[in-house]
Parts: structure tokens; sequence; C-alpha cells
């Protein structure tokens, strides 16, 4: 088989953001709107999302995701606006970023874990227009007359002050994506704030096709990968190294809403996982698992770590 030095995508130097200079790919989907839609040009009636019983081909995930765009444009949502997302690992997450992309916002994955005056911060930091939250985590949401630039609140489940985020999508759709220029900021991630406040940093469309690419053939991923999301979606290995490089090979991604590593091995068996990427903790406790060798993991081709080192008895 050759390196892939030998069979990567031609590459070439191109100038951005100013005069750096950078190696980009010299084909690729001018954003995340094209990434999407070459997936589902690519692989319409494939699986797309696996979230508990509920399974989404790329043609069906195409149309609730310009459905739900109707559905924030109708609020206002437009080019440049903030969507944050303060949401686990479920498809709305997957559902809302993509709508979201389609009339050119910008995310901002927020943790789980966040508590009131963090989110209270980020919120107002980036001027978030509109959240979709879970409904267990509205009493960690800012008050209306502390957030006025929070327009608009929508709930996973039921609760008090936030519209059901089902009612987004309805009958109207949005067809044509906004054709955002590659260096337009895609997403926002937070840093933790260990040394002092969390500092938004700026994803770009540029960066996120490129990260995603470099994934998808470094690692050799096709259609037929299937590639569980144990880390959390809202951190940068979720944004990038799980949903857009699924986006770029049009394969399958598996949410998995909380890690446990029975829980995790039962669901690699089951749905033939090929593909992920953990932290080394992770892969130590499915190693320490009392019933490691019941779980048939023959199907499991790749697996990507990051967060810490790997110590190499591990491996």
């Amino acid at each position: 088989m050759p390196s892939w030095r030998e069979s990567s995508p031609p590459m070439r130097a191109e100038a951005h953001f100013g005069d750096r200079i950078v190696r980009c790919f010299a084909e690729r989907p001018r954003d995340v709107n094209a990434l999407f839609a070459e997936a589902v040009s690519r692989n319409g009636d494939g699986e797309a999302l696996v979230d508990g019983a509920e399974r989404l081909a790329w043609r069906e995930l195409e149309d609730i995701v310009a459905r739900a765009a109707a559905g924030f444009a109708r609020r206002g949502v437009g080019r440049g606006d903030r969507v944050a997302l303060l949401l686990g690992n479920r498809r709305e997450f997957v559902i809302a970023w993509l709508a979201a992309a389609r009339l050119g916002a910008i995310v901002v994955p927020l943790s789980i874990r966040a508590q009131a005056p963090e989110l209270a911060y980020m919120l107002a930091q980036c001027e978030a227009s509109a959240i979709v939250h879970e409904a267990e985590l509205a009493d960690r949401l800012p008050a209306p007359s502390d957030a006025p630039a929070l327009r608009t609140r929508l709930a996973v489940g039921e609760c008090a002050g936030s519209e059901p985020f089902a009612v987004l999508i309805g009958a109207d759709r949005v067809d044509a994506a906004v054709a955002c220029d590659e260096e337009d900021t895609a997403a926002i991630l937070y840093t933790s704030g260990t040394t002092g406040r969390p500092k938004g940093a700026m994803l770009t469309h540029l960066g996120i096709v490129h990260s995603a690419l470099h994934y998808a053939s470094t690692m050799r991923l096709t259609e037929r990968d299937r590639s569980i999301a144990a880390v959390p979606l809202s951190h940068v290995t979720g944004v990038i190294a799980l949903i857009a490089t699924m986006l770029r090979c049009a394969g399958t991604l598996i949410l998995l809403r909380e890690f446990k590593a029975v829980t995790f091995m039962e669901l690699a068996a089951r749905e033939r996982m090929t593909h992920t990427v953990l932290v080394p903790a992770m892969v130590n406790l499915c190693l320490l698992a009392p019933d490691f060798d019941r779980f048939d993991l023959s199907a499991w081709r790749i697996g990507g770590y990051g967060g810490a080192p790997m110590p190499p008895a591990t491996i």
C-alpha cells in the first residue's frame, strides 16, 4: 500500500489571513456547507447519524437541517450571528450546527459542565443571539435582563422560558446555503479558562475543512467507516475529528451520550465501529474491563487519541 505522502491529494502554497502563506489542498470544499452537500450527494441513502434508536440517512439529515435552518431564520438568525449549543452528544447538536451554518451563522459549542457564571460570561462575550440547550440546564442560563442579545432560547425537552427545539422543524426549507468565505469564522470554541477568563478561539471554514480533509485522507476513511462519538461533541475533537471528518468521508457518526467502558464496547460491537478518537483514560478503562474479551471489536480499524500521552504499555 502506498504511503500517505505518495497517495495524498495535491497541495499548494496559498496566501491567507493577510500575508500568511499556508499549504492547502488544491481541491477542497469551500466551506462547511459544501462539505455537507458533498456527503449528501455521494452517499445520500447511506447512514449518517445513529442516536440510540434513531437512525438518519444523509438525505434525511439534509431535509431536517434545511427545515431547522428555516426555523432559525424565522427567529432572525442570519449571517454572522452566534448560535450557542449547550448540548450533550445528541443528534440535535449536529442538526443545529449544520442548520446555523446553512444561514452563515457561527456556532458556539459550550460544555454541559460549564456553570452559570462561566456561561453568562461566554454568552455575553460572543454576543450569542440564540441558544439550543438541554432542558435540565435551563437554570444555568442568564436571566433575559442579563443577556439582552440572547433573543432565542430553544430547549431539547420541556422547560420554562424556552421554546421546544422541535418547533424549529416545520414545513419550510432553506435550500440554498449562504456561500461563506473560506476565511469567515464558522465556530467559536472557548478555552477552559484555567488561568483566567475563557477565551474564544475562532475556527474558520478553511481550517475546519482542511482538518477534516487531513483526518479523512491520512486515515483513509470512506463512506463505509462508522465512528463513535464518545468524547464531547462540544470539544474541538468532537467538532473536527468526529463531526467534520464524517462529513468529509460521508460515513456514519454514532452518538454515545455518556462514556462507560462496557457501554462503549457494547455499542462498538453492535454497530461494527471502525473508527473513533478517545483519550488514553478511556482506552485504559476498556482494557481493564473484566469481560473485555467477550466484545467483538474486530471491525475497529483506527483508534485515534489525544488530550494526553498514551503510555507505551497501553499501545
